[in-house]
């Protein structure tokens, strides 16, 4: 799935979970060692970089750029200029600013700060496109209540109720969303998740600050890469196996790079000494990589859980914050495919959100498969 992309078109639902990172501070012997890259009689020219599908061009703040007309086509070679400009923004779940949620007695509520919450059927909609936005009402009167679905007496000193004239500034969930932005020339910028070879070689896309590795499993001291960067990578593609943890897909084959393993993480190389964690790259060459599973997961908001037939139990009530381990996928329906996650150790299954927002081989949902878990680009 295209990284810029594709997370602002999953549903609202995609805000109910977010994965967590595992960290382990037990490493074992390297199991495996990393695959020198094979060279090639043609070296590609220093400063190009080559682009997945058509790409978007922005300006140098990050921003789309209308006035880049310069036509990019799929697969193109472009060269870019100078350093890569890092920015941070913001990014939210579902593309857009939505309030933290939660289910009391059957009611939705949204939170507006200091645990108190309004009615979601009060709230006519909120407008905003950064972590603050302005809720509007439908009523005269719209209460504030507590946790529990019950009225407040007062709300800052004041009555314990919004009328539909107030639009009171609420803060929503967001999480930090670097880019790097290659300069091509005649003000357009691609930002790195576009990024499918630098020079001529293979790259990663980084979904997380990671530091970098000796052979050994050993931070190296002092030497970090940034979310939101690409690099290149030390190793020669390979077909994936049943038991590969980390692969992604290259013209429908199923593909991995060389790697080491300590613990319970896998590394893979950057150069012939130096290896990132796999748990803190979302793309290679592009395309997602993806985690085998299982993957821990923390709530963001209250959901209900699934049943195997896929019916809502509104018995089974997960609070958001709750930390689950999701063991594997199953896939419903054919014309508009659906995805749940399945609760290790339980009956019970999570909405996840429509199969096509999520770029891989539908066979890995098949029967509840335990091929594919979740696309690491989520551990952030």
């Amino acid at each position: 799935m295209k990284f810029n992309q594709k997370l602002t078109l999953v549903t609202a639902a995609v805000l109910t979970v977010m994965p967590v990172i595992p960290v382990f501070n037990n490493f074992s012997a390297v199991q495996a060692a990393a695959k020198k890259p094979t060279t090639t009689k043609k070296k590609a020219a220093k400063n190009t970089l080559q682009v997945g599908k058509t790409p978007i061009v922005y300006d140098r703040n990050g921003n789309y750029n209308a006035k880049y007309h310069q036509k990019l086509k799929t697969g193109a070679i472009l060269k870019y200029s100078g350093k890569p400009i890092y920015l941070n923004q913001q990014r939210f779940a579902a593309g857009i600013p939505v309030p933290t949620s939660r289910i009391v007695n059957g009611k939705l509520f949204y939170a507006i700060g200091k645990g108190n919450y309004v009615k979601e059927s009060d709230v006519l909609t909120w407008l905003g496109n950064t972590n603050l936005v302005n809720l509007h009402f439908r009523h005269k009167k719209n209460y504030i209540y507590n946790k529990n679905g019950k009225k407040v007496a007062h709300y800052n000193g004041g009555k314990n109720y919004f009328t539909n004239k107030q639009k009171p500034k609420i803060e929503v969930p967001y999480y930090n969303s670097p880019k790097e932005l290659f300069n091509i020339g005649k003000g357009g910028y691609l930002d790195a998740s576009q990024v499918v070879k630098i020079n001529g070689k293979g790259t990663l896309f980084l979904n997380n600050n990671t530091p970098v590795y000796d052979a050994a499993g050993k931070p190296i001291k002092n030497k970090s890469l940034k979310q939101g960067s690409v690099i290149n990578y030390y190793s020669k593609p390979q077909k994936a196996t049943a038991n590969t943890q980390f692969y992604y897909y290259q013209n429908k084959t199923k593909m991995t790079l060389a790697s080491v393993k300590h613990g319970n993480d896998t590394y893979l190389p950057i150069s012939k000494t130096q290896y990132i964690n796999a748990k803190d790259i979302a793309l290679v060459n592009g395309k997602v990589l993806w985690d085998k599973g299982p993957v821990g997961i923390t709530l963001l908001n209250d959901v209900y859980a699934y049943t195997a037939k896929f019916k809502q139990n509104k018995k089974a009530l997960y609070r958001a914050g709750t930390k689950l381990t999701i063991d594997k996928m199953k896939i419903e329906g054919k014309k508009s495919p659906q995805l749940y996650l399945h609760v290790k150790g339980t009956k019970n299954y999570l909405y996840w959100g429509n199969e096509k927002d999520y770029a891989a081989n539908p066979l890995d949902y098949r029967h509840g498969s335990t091929n594919i878990v979740m696309q690491t680009m989520l551990h952030n």
